[in-house]
């Protein structure tokens, strides 16, 4: 029996990539260490939280931006 990791039903076929400076990814380190997910879940949580404030605020959170 494997011990790898079983994939969920919805497959992510879609890579976006972004240039980010060395202080952005020293925080995406630190809350990788902290929390325990890839970069890339972080992203898509990150990606999550703009949608929905969008709906929420008909603009995109311009705080971080």
């Amino acid at each position: 029996m494997s011990t790898r990791r079983k994939y969920k039903e919805i497959t992510k076929d879609t890579i976006v990539s972004a240039r980010i400076t060395d202080d952005e990814m020293y925080n995406v380190r630190q809350l990788m260490q902290e929390t325990n997910l890839s970069a890339s879940e972080i992203m898509r949580k990150a990606f999550h939280l703009q949608v929905q404030r969008f709906h929420e605020n008909g603009a995109l959170s311009s705080s971080c931006l």
